[in-house]
């Protein structure tokens, strides 16, 4: 019984560090200045260290990069490899844990926001 899931070799790949990438870069990749990463992570209260439900833990701006990413270009998990050093599962489940605890803190200014744009006077 062997899996039927690709393996991609994560390990050969250096674990993410935002100083290690220059200006032009972070703009391309993840649509946010260099400088204004850790910015929304403190506007948006990231904790220093968020954990995974299966015990991966990363830190807020890996995490809030992995995001950053998936949402600045549609991608697979697997493209995420070589800027992160991660495995795809950890990648999603980072993902995932991030998405969740900022719509479980902001939501309400989301859904907020929705019903001020979406009234039937606007549309």
């Amino acid at each position: 019984n062997c899996s039927k899931n690709l393996i991609f070799p994560h390990a050969e790949y250096d674990r993410f560090n935002l100083q290690d990438m220059d200006e032009t870069e972070c703009l391309r990749e993840f649509r946010v200045r260099k400088l204004d990463v850790p910015r929304l992570a403190d506007a948006l209260g990231l904790p220093k260290i968020l954990s995974c439900p299966q015990r991966t833990k990363t830190g807020r701006i890996e995490g809030l990069c992995i995001l950053l990413k998936r949402l600045a270009y549609p991608c697979r998990y697997s493209d995420l490899i070589h800027r992160f050093g991660r495995a795809v599962p950890e990648l999603s489940m980072i993902y995932n844990t991030v998405e969740d605890w900022i719509y479980q803190h902001h939501h309400d200014k989301i859904t907020q926001w929705n019903d001020n744009l979406l009234n039937s006077n606007a549309l």
